[in-house]
């Protein structure tokens, strides 16, 4: 079963990533997707864009290499308070807004009530699209708290394939626990690869694997279907590329 939107993926420019924006959605293409979301690390990450790489995203075309390419970040979660290391009205004008939190960036050490409480802030961020890889064990989190707020605001939790494979070791229990509650609560979800390079765009055989055996219903997967995701991230044509003009401090 194959995902048509992968919406967290990486180029150049998040610096620890290997692939440009060409190679990626060519990449996209050669695995059957239709829509692809480069979501860049933030500013807060120690090699992350500046945050006028984020303004001019105004400059990408809508399709590239026939695919449908989507802007976006990965919004670094840089206090307790659930702040993110972008302004409000930059995260607002982006097609897809991932929140994660990331070792080098997030407050450490806080315990499961200070790291869940920080997290139902950042639900409570309307600008805020996607949870990203909450599985990741260094990070104790209230998983039935947080994924019932995420129901009630409408957040979507995303099943990350880089941590069945590449990045955050030992988040498989976290991962099934995770699987669990998202399957309880019949939420839609979304499988994405996390790709930091053009060869890895689109795999994500190992969630997908899990996720089905785990009891996630293939109607709930929500990047199955182009149309289903266009539709629960209200992306227009054309607005993100408006927005993010006006906004230009150039």
């Amino acid at each position: 079963m194959k995902i048509r939107a992968d919406l967290h993926t990486h180029s150049v420019a998040s610096g620890h990533a290997y692939s440009t924006l060409d190679e990626l959605t060519k990449a996209a293409r050669r695995r059957g997707l239709r829509m692809l979301a480069v979501t860049e690390h933030a500013p807060g990450m120690p090699d992350g864009p500046h945050e006028y790489y984020f303004y001019n995203m105004r400059v990408w075309p809508e399709y590239l290499n026939g695919v449908r390419l989507l802007k976006g970040v990965e919004a670094d979660i840089i206090s307790t308070k659930g702040e993110l290391d972008l302004p409000a009205v930059m995260l607002a004008a982006m097609d897809v807004v991932i929140a994660s939190a990331h070792a080098v960036v997030t407050p450490e050490k806080l315990g499961k009530r200070k790291n869940t409480e920080m997290y139902l802030r950042v639900i409570e961020n309307p600008n805020v699209d996607i949870l990203g890889h909450i599985e990741n064990p260094m990070l104790e989190l209230d998983y039935p708290t947080v994924i019932k707020a995420a129901k009630k605001h409408n957040k979507l939790v995303e099943i990350n394939n880089a941590s069945f494979t590449v990045a955050r070791h030992g988040s498989y229990n976290n991962c099934l626990e995770i699987m669990r509650l998202l399957r309880e609560e019949n939420m839609p979800v979304v499988i994405n690869s996390d790709a930091h390079i053009a060869g890895l765009v689109g795999e994500v055989g190992k969630a997908m694997q899990t996720a089905l055996q785990q009891g996630i219903k293939k109607e709930n997967i929500l990047n199955l279907d182009v149309a289903k995701t266009a539709a629960y991230l209200k992306i227009n044509t054309g607005r993100t590329a408006q927005k993010l003009h006006k906004l230009l401090p150039l």
